[in-house]
């Protein structure tokens, strides 16, 4: 997936901007990182799990088609995120920094089982790929009980653009009639929305030189809901399928810091 391929106007405005504040001459307060991480652990309902009768998909009488949809988690659909930050710091101080922060958070496309028809036939779905755009400021605090090593604790708010999420659902080898059929392919699930984060992290920077040191942090990281868009779920009367999206999650992060 490449994490550039949307907002690219403003995502070269702000890395230029990071970019262009390394050229210029500036105190030893001032560092730059890259953040590049995993997230293993992530929390927030994905969709609920409502029951409802299907029988329009297939042209059968009204009530012979139960569909039984379960609840699934971000976890569930997507078991694996990838991170990547830029940031910019600047060190009041031996106790506290001061950051700004531009980052992505990005997965490949869900494929899973979320209910039956009938009773015993799967019910399957592909969500699209899942990507969203942050933009942070944070104040960290620093304990530094050496020279070179400085445990540290976090807390930041930002903003969040997470990309338009689009769901496909389908029963193999049993195609749906042809308006429900192409209706139910990439069907809008989760409008492009905007929404705010917020993360409490703790971490260990390691100081290399006077000029680089690394550093490995974890803690909790959250954001808003999702806008759902139930233009072809509701067709169904499943408007309330999609009424959740709240993300949160715990990762690992590895970064390089440079100080100027």
């Amino acid at each position: 997936m490449n994490l550039f391929a949307t907002r690219p106007h403003l995502r070269s405005a702000l890395i230029t901007a990071l970019l262009a504040l390394s050229t210029v001459s500036l105190s030893a307060s001032w560092s730059f990182g890259l953040k590049g991480g995993l997230v293993p652990i992530t929390n927030g309902d994905f969709h609920r799990g409502p029951s409802f009768d299907g029988s329009v998909l297939l042209g059968l009488p009204a009530g012979s088609l139960p569909v039984d949809v379960d609840a699934k988690s971000f976890d569930d659909v997507y078991s694996n995120f990838n991170e990547i930050a830029f940031e910019a710091s600047y060190a009041a101080g031996e106790k506290l920094t001061y950051t700004l922060g531009t980052g992505w958070l990005s997965s490949d496309e869900g494929n899973l089982r979320v209910g039956t028809v009938a009773g015993t036939l799967p019910l399957n779905a592909r969500f699209s790929e899942y990507e969203d755009f942050q933009i942070y400021a944070a104040l960290r605090y620093n304990f530094r009980v050496t020279e070179r090593w400085n445990p540290y604790v976090t807390a930041q708010l930002g903003y969040t653009q997470v990309d338009e999420i689009t769901a496909s659902f389908f029963v193999p080898g049993t195609p749906f009639n042809a308006p429900y059929q192409a209706a139910l392919t990439n069907a809008k699930f989760y409008d492009a929305t905007n929404t705010w984060n917020y993360g409490l992290l703790v971490g260990v920077e390691y100081k290399i030189n006077d000029t680089a040191s690394l550093a490995l942090e974890t803690g909790y990281v959250g954001q808003g809901g999702l806008d759902d868009n139930d233009s072809v779920l509701g067709l169904l009367g499943l408007n309330a399928l999609n009424d959740e999206g709240d993300l949160s999650y715990v990762p690992v992060r590895l970064s390089l810091n440079i100080r100027f």
